[in-house]
């Protein structure tokens, strides 16, 4: 039986968040990253560190608290008194798994009509495949999206327009123009195209190591949750595609110098060993790709 308090406690609200890289005080960063890595209690178990918001009688933050893998606690202060709760749409974890007849994929050929950007960087776009909003993870979605991104670029973040959904835009094209590349053999006709593998979209409740998954992104250096730059809206993650074996090359042009950087053109690799993470504004239609590594 449990005493008045414990039920009292019991009966409190509670957020679990997937990660802890953020600062409890109500601000910009604090309400992005609660609505993009707020989960279930299972899901926020298994990522390598979550969070607990427990709210009180009226609704205000009473308590935040982390913890990791090894069962270790740290209380995390709350630096407004003021913080209500909100209910949020609770996000799920869903794996890429390969399937030879998936409605999705990663790499393949550009489509014939799909038209990558007019652009003059000094690396080309590749074409890194299409996800289907036909998906239960995806029916936010307002049409497919074909996944392109100059990964072979120094670049912070690429922002696409997909108001035409089969010719998006660059809309920092001024920033994009005059990127640095991140390895010298790139050229802008360089050219890439890699093995198409099909994959269908499961729900699972921890990040299995593979190509890719969705709903809740997993960062290796920091949260950088991206605001839409024409709306001002917290975006929303759509993928995050991951350094895997299983996307190997079909065909470049790259022939590198040194020995050392041919790995990094026999497989779809984002900076070596990082991750390539995508969200996406539904009004506004922008995209936003970001590489994070360890």
């Amino acid at each position: 039986m449990l005493n008045k308090l414990e039920q009292l406690k019991e009966r409190k609200k509670k957020q679990y968040l997937a990660g802890r890289e953020f600062n409890v005080d109500g601000k910009e960063h604090y309400l992005s990253f609660i609505e993009t890595q707020i989960t279930d209690k299972e899901t926020a178990e298994n990522f390598f560190s979550h969070s607990i918001l427990t709210y009180n009688e009226n609704g205000y933050l009473e308590y935040a608290e982390s913890k990791n893998q090894d069962g270790d606690v740290r209380e995390l202060p709350i630096r407004d008194n003021k913080i209500k709760y909100r209910n949020l749409r609770i996000n799920k974890l869903y794996n890429f798994q390969q399937k030879k007849n998936g409605k999705n994929w990663l790499g393949g050929k550009t489509p014939t009509n799909f038209l990558i950007p007019d652009n003059t960087c000094p690396g080309s776009f590749q074409y890194l495949g299409k996800v289907s909003a036909n998906n239960k993870a995806f029916n936010w979605l307002p049409f497919d999206i074909n996944l392109i991104c100059p990964i072979f670029l120094n670049f912070d973040k690429i922002w696409l327009d997909y108001s035409e959904p089969n010719a998006p835009k660059i809309f920092n094209s001024e920033e994009v123009n005059s990127l640095s590349k991140f390895y010298d053999d790139i050229k802008p006709s360089s050219f890439i195209e890699y093995e198409q593998v099909n994959f269908d979209i499961n729900p699972v409740t921890e990040i299995r190591f593979g190509i890719g998954f969705t709903g809740i992104p997993s960062w290796i250096q920091f949260s950088d949750i991206p605001k839409c730059p024409k709306t001002q809206k917290t975006m929303r993650f759509l993928c995050q595609l991951q350094d895997s074996d299983n996307i190997k090359t079909k065909r470049t042009n790259i022939k590198p110098v040194n020995d050392w950087y041919k790995r990094y053109f026999e497989k779809m690799t984002f900076w070596g060993d990082g991750e390539l993470f995508v969200f996406f504004e539904p009004e506004s239609k922008i995209a936003c790709y970001m590489i994070q590594n360890s």
